[in-house]
């Protein structure tokens, strides 16, 4: 059967290449060109805490976003913020100036976020229950493929600055048709699965929209959620051993391809819903702790720091550190970048996965994923923001890495709690509401929560293709 033009499957194919020419891009662009200027200066707007301000900000705002403003709206925004995050770029090699550079970069990181949601927001709606987890996958590997594409470039390349700006350039012509593509999708309330469900309730308001974020907040499987949230990436955060080199960063990036590993392993039909996800939460437990163990026995390890001299900055100490443990430990320092990746995109993707069991309606969805997104960059801002605060941190006690490390373990001990009440329908929160009128043609692979039982109030429609 032809593809409808309001079909989920064209518009994620629509969205997906919106990213390939804005998010895509802008990896290429910070990896292959950011990392290396005219100049080598760090930028002004690098920092950790900036950009975790303004994830968490986005997270939140996105959910009012998403459902008063719509899918369309916000990657149109995102694709024109993207041009001129590009043209900064090119500015920046043709001119070197950087204030541009500056405010480009943070309007474009405000319009990242918000777009960053609301398509993880569609990637959970969208897709049939046995392609979520996969459609999660496609959309995480489009950012991490593209970030360790322009690591490794950066590596080998050893390119003019001319011919730099020339990239540039053309990374800067990609952009500029992301807007087209944007303006082509579909809006959310016209796009309708093949059996006649629309994935888009009423339309809402922005007091409905406050009301029912509060309401969300009572429900005890967000509540049950929230520590996953924000233990993790605190671990992450407070462990803190910084990238010594380029290659630790693309180990770090080829790590997280390993999503592909368990989306396969929760969409793959070989048990229950509920079963698929219990193995999965032991399998990301495990890469978590992992990931733990080797962060720790790193930090453990014993170092001649008698060369020190008092005279020296935080990043002489840094340097000087990571030096002695890529000499003596290089090995172990490099399993530890990949299986940090292989954990923080398993911790991501399952977590996502999970909410996306919840339900199928798109308020609620962005209702979920909006505050992921924004507790996830709390709990890494907060981590960080604890050790920078520790004088030559990475040398010292790790007493707050292992209350880290216990948090997190009892945050996948809290998460089994809602996994174990996982069904093969989306309909086992915020309510239930039994559709009376759905197609009586139906068939019974059709028995899920886009038909018959679903959650609020999605409306319906039988298509006629006479």
């Amino acid at each position: 059967m032809a593809l409808r033009y309001s079909s989920p499957t064209v518009q994620l194919s629509l969205l997906a290449l919106t990213l390939l020419l804005t998010t895509a891009v802008r990896r290429l662009l910070n990896s292959f060109l950011m990392h290396e200027t005219p100049n080598n200066i760090n930028l002004t707007y690098d920092s950790y805490l900036p950009t975790s301000t303004i994830a968490c900000v986005a997270g939140f705002a996105s959910i009012f976003l998403v459902n008063l403003a719509g899918i369309r709206n916000i990657l149109l925004f995102y694709s024109f913020t993207s041009i001129i995050y590009a043209s900064s770029i090119v500015v920046v090699y043709q001119y070197d100036h950087y204030t541009f550079h500056t405010a480009a970069n943070i309007i474009n990181s405000l319009g990242y976020d918000i777009s960053r949601v609301a398509t993880l927001v569609v990637v959970l709606a969208y897709p049939s229950e046995r392609w979520k987890a996969r459609a999660l996958a496609i959309f995480l590997i489009l950012e991490y493929f593209a970030m360790t594409m322009g690591n490794i470039i950066a590596i080998t390349d050893h390119s003019s600055e001319r011919s730099r700006l020339h990239s540039a350039v053309a990374a800067l012509c990609l952009a500029c048709l992301s807007p087209l593509v944007a303006a082509a999708i579909a809006p959310t309330h016209d796009v309708v699965r093949d059996n006649g469900v629309y994935l888009i309730a009423r339309k809402t308001t922005f007091r409905d929209e406050i009301m029912e974020t509060i309401r969300l907040f009572k429900n005890k499987f967000m509540l049950l959620l929230l520590p996953y949230m924000f233990c993790y990436p605190f671990l992450f955060g407070v462990a803190y051993i910084p990238f010594p080199n380029i290659e630790a960063i693309v180990l770090y990036d080829v790590g997280r391809l390993i999503v592909v590993f368990t989306c396969q392993m929760l969409d793959v039909q070989w048990a229950s819903r509920r079963t698929r996800g219990l193995v999965a939460l032991l399998v990301t437990t495990i890469f978590c702790v992992v990931s733990a163990i080797l962060t720790i026995v790193i930090r453990c390890i014993h170092m001649d720091l008698s060369g020190i001299k008092p005279s020296w900055s935080e990043d002489e100490i840094l340097a000087y550190v990571m030096t002695i443990a890529l000499n003596d430990y290089g090995p172990l320092m490099y399993a530890t970048y990949f299986f940090a990746g292989v954990a923080s995109s398993s911790v991501e993707l399952y977590g996502f996965w999970v909410m996306g069991t919840l339900t199928n309606d798109l308020k609620a969805s962005a209702r979920f994923v909006g505050t992921f997104h924004s507790v996830m960059s709390i709990g890494g801002l907060v981590g960080i923001e604890l050790v920078t605060e520790i004088p030559h941190h990475y040398t010292t006690s790790n007493t707050l890495t292992y209350v880290a490390f216990g948090m997190s373990l009892i945050s996948f001990m809290v998460l089994f709690l809602v996994v174990k009440r996982i069904t093969d329908t989306n309909d086992w929160t915020l309510g239930r509401m039994r559709n009376t009128s759905a197609p009586a043609t139906l068939t019974p692979s059709d028995q899920s929560s886009e038909t018959v039982a679903v959650i609020a109030d999605v409306k319906y429609q039988h298509y006629n293709d006479a």
